[in-house]
């Protein structure tokens, strides 16, 4: 009878929910960008991740050698290294925020838009408009 009870007082306090004063803090996530100049860059990144599915490796485009490796990070965790890198990101938690951010970019700054395996949309573009090419002329 005794250890009935004391299972039973033992099932309430564990079942019991915590109190409300628990100082947690919601973790936020960041979606970071790097360029590689070429694609060896972009396999090392890849492969020091280990295999991680929040780091991901996209190319600039189809005449440019250059890669975007795109990183998930916990906000707080780590700090802007790549102030100098050409490409910026912004995540939105849903489509319409993204288009209107999407279609606010000139062509000159190469925006892209992806969903990232969060949930997240992406829209990935340069800080700066490339220069025009001006046609040679014969």
């Amino acid at each position: 009878m005794r250890s009935t009870i004391c299972t039973l007082l033992f099932s309430v306090l564990v079942a019991a929910p915590l109190s409300a004063d628990c100082p947690c803090i919601p973790l936020t996530h960041l979606w970071v960008v790097k360029t590689c100049d070429d694609w060896n860059c972009a396999t090392t990144e890849l492969m020091l991740a280990g295999g991680d599915p929040q780091v991901m490796a996209i190319p600039v485009g189809l005449d440019n050698p250059r890669w975007l490796v795109l990183r998930r990070i916990a906000s707080g965790s780590a700090i802007d290294v790549n102030a100098t890198d050409p490409y910026e990101i912004r995540q939105f938690d849903g489509l319409e925020g993204a288009i209107t951010h999407y279609t606010e970019l000139t062509h000159e700054r190469l925006p892209m838009m992806l969903t990232a395996p969060d949930g997240q949309v992406l829209v990935i573009s340069l800080k700066q408009g490339e220069p025009r090419k001006r046609a040679a002329a014969h």
